[in-house]
């Protein structure tokens, strides 16, 4: 057999071996934390007890701003989607979905439109690099730190940039 073959048909098999598993692969390993979970239930409280400094942040120099937001899938299944804030007007917010939801069937548009009490949590990262906010993610954190024994130094980079 020609050695270009033989060259060729590994490239085909890694190349599809990346795209149907390799690049589907997860980062970090699943967590799964349950609604009654008290210190997640703790950082929803103090993300909507503190949308005052969101909505200030905001209003200054800033590289990224999100919202974790509640979605109503077509199968009436409440998930909780991470956006893009891409404009604050008053009490509303135009956003863009960062990934699509899982249980939801048909198409969906990614620009939508909610009001600030729909905020779930949110994160403004500022041009230096610090996060505020981002109290879910911080209980990620933490419940990942108790499942692993440690945290991928990538994440624990991330840890290090929340501001109190």
């Amino acid at each position: 057999m020609n050695i270009g073959i033989i060259i060729s048909v590994i490239v085909v098999i890694v190349i599809a071996w990346w795209w149907f598993v390799g690049r589907n692969t997860p980062k970090y390993p699943p967590l799964v934390i349950d609604d009654d979970d008290p210190l997640m239930i703790e950082a929803m409280e103090k993300a909507k007890s503190t949308t005052d400094d969101f909505v200030k942040l905001l209003s200054g120099e800033y590289s990224e701003a999100q919202v974790k937001i509640p979605f109503t899938s077509s199968s009436g299944v409440i998930e909780h989607l991470w956006a893009e804030v891409l404009e604050h007007k008053s009490e509303n917010l135009s956003v863009r979905y960062y990934t699509p939801p899982v249980s939801h069937e048909g198409k969906l548009a990614r620009l939508h439109k909610h009001s600030m009490q729909e905020i779930e949590d949110w994160v403004v990262i500022l041009t230096n690099g610090k996060i505020h906010g981002g109290f879910t993610q911080r209980v990620m954190l933490i419940r990942g730190r108790e499942l692993w024994g440690e945290l991928p130094s990538e994440l624990a980079e991330q840890e290090s940039r929340y501001v109190a």
